[in-house]
């Protein structure tokens, strides 16, 4: 197809160019120059074709990556393509006649769209980020596919089950991470309070481990819904717009979405189905971070998120971790809560 348009427009430009030529000399066979010009341009265009589309498909090979935005960004390639063509033919449109600008304005339209069609295609990810759009398809055939990926929150970032439940590959499809998410668990990361600081930090360092493991693919997205401020609200309106089904541990959270018609999937919930269950009169290993609501509690966390609560540990706040007995269970909507006590107690 590039090599037949190519060869029309050169046998155009050829029977301008012969008609032009003839006239041009005052011969007076104005038809036979014509049609000189057709044959000529019909049996080069066919040639220069091919070599432009020999070359076109070494630039090609050179440019690996592929994109499903493709299209998108390979249209945006012709269109530059075709407009950096025409204001090269601007200059030369005063030196020759008007019929030759036609010719040539299309040939170096056809030309050059085409080769910016193919190149921008296969970088398309870096255009749509440089222009702030986002590479995730925003039409597809079923809506709210939990095989396409899952928008995950700060909560579920912040979960110590997010990695091994990856790595097991309960998580099907792709991760996908909106950035002010990211700059919220930051925030949390440079904050006071010291659990929430350590569970802020360790969830970075998981979705960096993430995104260098190739069981599952990371996204962090630019998408930003400037209209709304908070970032439940921001959070829930981008899975409606990107068609996601939500991931949270975050009650209210699931409930608000599930109310505007996004799905959600609770990972603490899953987390719990595939954990090991715990008993009273069974053993945990876990570090003291705080001081508990009582007199001489100490509070710490297992790394599946639940809270354990050691009467008599207030003492070993901030120490390295020790053996706690399991005394009692009691589950709760944000996960299971321990009560536990020193091993030689």
């Amino acid at each position: 197809m590039f090599v037949e348009g190519v060869r029309l427009f050169v046998v155009v430009l050829g029977t301008a160019a012969g008609f032009w030529a003839a006239r041009t000399f005052g011969t007076g066979v104005q038809g036979l120059g014509g049609m000189l010009g057709c044959l000529l341009g019909y049996v080069s265009g066919g040639m220069l074709g091919r070599v432009l589309d020999k070359a076109v498909g070494v630039v090609e090979t050179r440019v690996d990556r592929r994109s499903p935005a493709r299209i998108v960004a390979g249209t945006l390639g012709a269109i530059a393509g075709s407009a950096i063509a025409l204001v090269i033919v601007l200059p030369i449109a005063l030196l020759i006649p008007m019929p030759l600008v036609v010719s040539l304005a299309g040939l170096g339209s056809w030309i050059v769209g085409y080769v910016g069609f193919r190149i921008v295609a296969h970088q398309s990810e870096a255009v749509l980020e440089l222009l702030g759009l986002s590479s995730r398809p925003l039409v597809r055939a079923q809506a709210f596919d939990a095989r396409d990926g899952l928008l995950v929150d700060s909560s579920v970032v912040m979960d110590g089950q997010l990695l091994p439940l990856s790595r097991a590959g309960v998580l099907s499809g792709d991760l996908m991470v909106a950035r002010f998410v990211l700059d919220e668990v930051q925030g949390f990361a440079d904050a006071t309070d010291d659990v929430k600081r350590r569970r802020a930090r360790r969830g970075l360092e998981t979705l960096d481990t993430l995104r260098h493991e190739a069981n599952l693919r990371l996204y962090v997205l630019d998408d930003e819904v400037p209209e709304i401020a908070e970032v439940d609200a921001k959070l829930i309106t981008l899975a409606r717009r990107l068609q996601l089904r939500l991931l949270t541990n975050d009650g209210p959270l699931a409930r608000n979405a599930q109310l505007q018609g996004v799905p959600t999937t609770n990972l603490r919930k899953l987390a719990q189905e595939l954990t090991p269950s715990i008993g009273p009169g069974d053993f945990v290993r876990v570090a003291l971070t705080r001081d508990g609501k009582e007199t001489g509690q100490g509070v710490g966390h297992l790394e599946d998120g639940s809270m354990v609560v050691v009467n008599g540990g207030q003492e070993l706040v901030g120490g390295p971790e020790v053996m706690l007995q399991v005394t009692s269970v009691v589950p709760t909507a944000a996960g299971r809560l321990l009560f536990a006590r020193l091993e030689d107690a």
